[in-house]
């Protein structure tokens, strides 16, 4: 059964004592991985689902549209204008939109127009910086990587060094609560190195096909039964939530594999 339009919503409840006591019960919805695909017209149960949550922000961790020539990005465009209506909405990069902005010399000023638009609608789109979410009385630090592209070969791909990802980001500032926006989860225990307290990935599209009791069959990179394919994972005090994403591009097809919506509920400790 393809399941492509068969779309879920996955709840999750992170603990820290390094919340403000104001984002105790902080409610975010992790968007990724869209492809441009749409649940029902101008993708109003996507939406319907996002309002069921009452979210606090939506964050979103890249690849919303397709990265071809001939591809419109009008479904993901109008996805953020309506919710932007609704929500603080904050964006970072996967690799569809970098592959958009390393090569102008294939796709134009595509990207420089996408980016534009979403900042017209309200968006807050972040590419290797950081910004504080704040609630009126206190703050935390939400961050977005833009991996380079050695880090998505599909055979051969190169973790990011803590250097590297400090020369791009800078240092995590321990006295906040730090979220980070990583589209690649391949690569958590550098992330939590570096000093995150939770990361938000998604890109493995849940590994296609979902077997019970094993989980994802295949990554984009072609790593079978990946280590990181969909759910929560800890590493020391660092948390990652990874999405299955709401779409798919090359392989269209979902098995036992359901798209998702995130709902991420922060709770002080």
């Amino acid at each position: 059964m393809n399941e492509n339009q068969n779309l879920s919503l996955e709840e999750y409840t992170v603990v820290s004592a390094k919340l403000p006591e104001e984002f105790d019960g902080f409610k975010i919805v992790f968007l990724t991985d869209l492809h441009c695909n749409e649940f029902d017209y101008q993708n109003k149960a996507l939406i319907d689902m996002i309002d069921g949550c009452s979210p606090d922000a939506v964050f979103v961790g890249g690849d919303m549209l397709v990265s071809r020539v001939d591809s419109s990005y009008e479904v993901a465009l109008d996805l953020m204008r309506e919710l932007s209506r609704r929500y603080r909405i904050y964006y970072a990069d996967g690799n569809h939109e970098m592959r958009l902005k390393r090569n102008e010399e294939v796709y134009g000023v595509a990207y420089k127009e996408y980016v534009h638009q979403l900042k017209e609608c309200g968006v807050v789109h972040l590419s290797n910086e950081s910004i504080m979410v704040d609630s009126g009385i206190s703050a935390i630090c939400l961050t977005a990587y833009d991996m380079e592209e050695k880090q998505y070969r599909k055979f051969h791909p190169a973790p990011p060094s803590l250097e590297e990802m400090s020369d791009a980001l800078g240092d995590a500032d321990p006295e906040f609560f730090q979220v980070l926006l990583a589209h690649n989860p391949n690569y958590f225990r550098q992330y939590s190195k570096w000093g995150c307290d939770l990361v938000l990935s998604g890109h493995f599209h849940g590994g296609m096909v979902r077997l019970p009791k094993i989980g994802g069959v295949i990554s984009p990179q072609f790593q079978l039964f990946p280590k990181y394919d969909a759910g929560e994972y800890q590493i020391g005090t660092s948390i990652m939530i990874l999405s299955r994403g709401l779409g798919n591009h090359s392989i269209k097809i979902r098995l036992f594999n359901r798209p998702e919506v995130s709902c991420i509920t922060l709770k002080k400790k």
